[in-house]
């Protein structure tokens, strides 16, 4: 696990997702969502010692308690139906537990709710206090879509975990399946959209590095 302080919830600025991210601005989540979804003017307060169901979602997920988070995870919704972000936490359990239709059916409904959410900055594998648990649950995935190939749900979930592990051309593959059964996904058009976002910024970078390069050349010889 991380040290007992990035389990701290209501930090003022901080993103808590899992455990703590940091400042919300440098993971690029909107205000908006910020202060709709994740703030509560509350003192700071440890997810092991907390008896709100959010708390206890992160905590048995945290312990490695997967099936008892995604129960934590059903109270949290219930009690706040309208907050994305439960959504899309609860479908990280999902994908431990290794229900991949519930947490396709989360993540869209999540991003429906937040659809910033493919602009934010974070990295699925940090969720985790072990990396084991991350590389059993990708692992899980990966199996599943290869022993189910027809399964465009658990394409659009493996190409999900790929987009926020920043493998963009694993994930444009996933994406490209699931809009081959359905044209008009949104959330897989929006995450391609920002890949190819992304591949275009860094072709200019790319260009704009070879051409300074190409004038230093020049006026060294």
């Amino acid at each position: 696990m991380y040290p007992r302080s990035y389990y701290t919830r209501h930090r003022r600025d901080s993103f808590y997702f899992f455990i703590d991210l940091g400042d919300y601005r440098r993971r690029n989540l909107s205000t908006r969502v910020y202060e709709d979804t994740i703030y509560r003017d509350e003192e700071p307060v440890d997810i092991f010692d907390d008896r709100d169901a959010l708390s206890r979602a992160y905590a048995a997920f945290g312990e490695g308690k997967f099936y008892d988070s995604v129960v934590e995870f059903n109270q949290a919704i219930e009690d706040d139906p309208d907050n994305g972000i439960l959504y899309l936490a609860r479908a990280q359990a999902h994908i431990a537990i290794e229900d991949y239709r519930a947490a396709y059916d989360d993540i869209i409904t999540g991003m429906e709710f937040v659809p910033e959410w493919a602009e934010v900055e974070f990295s699925i594998a940090e969720l985790y206090g072990d990396p084991d648990w991350f590389r059993n649950h990708f692992d899980s995935l990966s199996n599943w879509v290869n022993k189910y190939p027809r399964d465009y749900k658990a394409h659009f979930v493996l190409g999900y975990i790929h987009y926020f592990q920043q493998d963009y051309e694993a994930a444009k593959s996933e994406f490209i399946y699931t809009l081959a059964w359905d044209e008009e996904h949104a959330p897989a058009s929006q995450m391609m959209e920002s890949i190819l976002a992304i591949e275009a910024e860094s072709e200019v970078l790319a260009a704009e590095k070879g051409e300074a390069e190409s004038d230093l050349e020049d006026e060294n010889l």
